[in-house]
């Protein structure tokens, strides 16, 4: 039944009708302008900690994914490739998986060979406050804690997505 249900998730993503091309800032979705709400989740690593806390003050990417969604398979690639130098502009990336568990993620990191470290919520408990309908789907967040975007890829020019 979970798988299903992720299926339906998959196919209702605006990744997958808009493959191979970037996703535009997207000004119409409710969650622009609203404040972010934190979470206790599960890390990969196997420690527990609050989802938004650990972005410590700073803009943030938070970015739901999924190890069996391909459209993830690419924009984790991206931001791997990325993430030191993300970091080193002062924005914080938080990834989140969506279904699955712990040991699914360390797998998929393992075997791409990232030292990547993922919130896992196996439960579903962020697709509510953060309107999910697919995965993957990153959300900007100012210094403030405030939406600034969403979109559904990872773009070249990420820093504009901070600006509303």
């Amino acid at each position: 039944m979970r798988l299903i249900l992720f299926f339906l998730f998959l196919s209702f993503s605006p990744s997958f009708w808009a493959m191979g091309q970037e996703s535009q800032q997207v000004s119409n979705d409710p969650l622009i302008g609203q404040s972010t709400s934190d979470v206790l989740l599960a890390k990969s690593d196997g420690t527990r900690s609050g989802v938004l806390a650990s972005r410590q003050g700073k803009k943030a990417i938070m970015v739901f994914w999924a190890t069996w969604c391909p459209h993830c398979y690419e924009e984790m690639g991206a931001i791997n490739a990325q993430f030191s130098s993300i970091e080193r502009k002062g924005i914080k990336i938080i990834l989140v998986d969506m279904g699955e568990t712990n040991e699914d993620v360390k797998n998929y990191f393992d075997q791409r060979q990232m030292k990547l470290i993922s919130f896992v919520d196996g439960d579903g408990v962020m697709q509510e406050p953060y309107r999910l309908i697919g995965v993957p789907t990153l959300i900007f967040i100012d210094e403030k804690g405030i939406i600034r975007n969403v979109t559904h890829e990872f773009p070249s020019d990420y820093e504009k997505y901070f600006s509303s």
